[in-house]
């Protein structure tokens, strides 16, 4: 990355930004200053590359990758679409509400439509199916998927609460309590497949600069 780029990275202040599955790029949404509209940018990471993928919407939300890296998908008027990197083609995945979703395969599309509105799944031939009700599934974008199923948080009176959805079999596993003040229904979820375990993002609104680093280590 030359300093031009990074010139720009730091004048865009990303304020959300997501390594696609293969490491190759990193996908974020930003904003000039004193611009009403948020820009939905791709860079390419081993050359340096950054493209503005031009979605035609004014905000772009909360984003997420295709499952083979070829699209970034985004929400928009609180429906999901995706944009394919190489052409930018636009398509609208959901028509009856989206507000993130997370991409496993491609038959592995779930989604959340918004506050204590459940869980559901996009199908390959468009239709939608609900996985879990809005009493069970009350979360944003408190959880994230995994080889077998689905970590999420769920409100309780004073509490907040990790469970388990394994898309396999559709059972249900409450795993544990945590005190509101450590969490919230907004915060972003991860799982660390290599060491099994669950990473919590605490701000809602993380402004930072992508820096590149170098390192024997790293090459």
């Amino acid at each position: 990355m030359n300093h031009r780029q990074r010139d720009l990275i730091s004048v865009l202040r990303p304020s959300i930004e997501l390594t696609s599955n293969s490491g190759r790029y990193i996908a974020f949404v930003a904003r000039l200053p004193n611009e009403e509209e948020d820009k939905l940018m791709l860079l390419d990471v081993k050359t340096g590359q950054l493209t503005q993928l031009k979605t035609g919407a004014l905000w772009h939300g909360k984003i997420s990758w295709w499952y083979d890296d070829s699209a970034v998908i985004f929400s928009h008027n609180s429906n999901l679409f995706s944009i394919d990197t190489q052409s930018s083609d636009v398509n609208q995945l959901t028509f009856k509400g989206g507000v993130w979703g997370q991409m496993m395969a491609v038959d592995r599309f779930y989604f959340s439509k918004g506050r204590n509105r459940g869980l559901w799944q996009l199908l390959p031939d468009g239709s939608e199916k609900q996985l879990l009700p809005g009493s069970i599934f009350s979360s944003r974008t408190a959880w994230t998927i995994t080889e077998h199923g689905i970590y999420f948080l769920q409100q309780k009176p004073g509490q907040l609460l990790v469970s388990y959805y394994d898309t396999n079999d559709g059972q249900l596993q409450d795993l544990i309590l945590l005190p509101p003040d450590l969490l919230h229904l907004l915060s972003v979820m991860s799982f660390d497949e290599e060491n099994q375990r669950l990473l919590f993002e605490l701000s809602t609104h993380p402004r930072a600069d992508i820096q590149r680093l170098s390192h024997p280590l790293l090459q």
